[in-house]
Order: C-alpha cells, then structure tokens, then sequence
C-alpha cells in the first residue's frame, strides 16, 4: 500500500489533470457546450472532496491495505469515466 501522503498526492495531480484535459478540450473546439464542460469540471471536483474524506476515513478501516486498494480501483474507475465523457465532447 501506498502511503496516505503519497495518495494524496496522486489524487491532487489526477483530478487536476482532468480538469486541465476538460479545459483544453474546450480550448481546441470552440464549438463544445461550456455547460458539459463545466458540469465534467464539476464533477472533478466534487470526487477529488469525496475521495480525500475517503483517504481520510481510511485510517480508521480494520483492514487498511484491501480498503486503500479498493479505494484506489474506485479512484481509477471514477476518472476513466470522467475522461471518456471528455473525449465524447
């Protein structure tokens, strides 16, 4: 497992990247819906919160490793569909 600091880490600089890729998008093709765009920004946001209260709670958890790890297939799987919608405007 991962240390907490080092998946804190992880989660700023991934959900940052999905929102620079939404930004960029827009950029590239002036004629996507700013509402999508926003709403996909939105959306980084709000899962970046949950998932750092996630980390948080995660040190109480009895089993820690198989709870980090399952919060980390939780993270990926939260930004594969964040980009696919990017990659759909």
């Amino acid at each position: 497992m991962a240390s907490i600091k080092n998946l804190k880490k992880d989660i700023n600089y991934i959900f940052g990247e999905v929102i620079y890729e939404a930004n960029y998008k827009q950029l590239l093709k002036p004629d996507v819906d700013d509402d999508k765009v926003e709403s996909i920004i939105d959306e980084a946001v709000t899962a970046y919160e949950d998932f750092y209260k996630k980390i948080n709670a995660g040190r109480k958890a009895e089993n820690k490793k198989t709870y980090f790890k399952n919060l980390d297939e939780e993270i990926n799987q939260s930004v594969k569909k964040m980009l696919d919608k990017i990659e759909a405007l």
